[in-house]
């Protein structure tokens, strides 16, 4: 089985982030995840825009799959997030390396 297989079949249980918002998991190594989320209306708040937990879900899975697959379970302590503009497209991405 491959780590991306892996990873998926793992974190793919998250019911949150991998079945309600739609996040999928496009690579996985110990330290590295790169994931995706394709914009839907479920994503948008009333003004039309993507709502900033949306961004905060992404960014978690990325983390928790980068710092969880093939570790010692791992959580954070405190996260933050800068919004400097609204989403242009229909993709949004999060790549991380630890």
């Amino acid at each position: 089985m491959s780590n991306l297989e892996e990873a998926k079949e793992i974190f793919g249980n998250d019911v949150y982030a991998a079945q309600l918002t739609g996040v999928e998991i496009l690579a996985a190594e110990p330290g590295y995840a790169k994931c995706a989320l394709e914009i839907e209306d479920k994503h948008k708040n009333a003004l039309g825009q993507v709502m900033g937990g949306v961004f905060f879900v992404l960014a978690d899975f990325a983390f928790a799959i980068a710092s969880n697959f093939k570790q010692p379970p791992t959580v954070t302590q405190t996260s933050q997030i800068v919004y400097l503009a609204p989403v242009k497209g229909k993709t949004l991405f999060a790549l991380l390396g630890l």
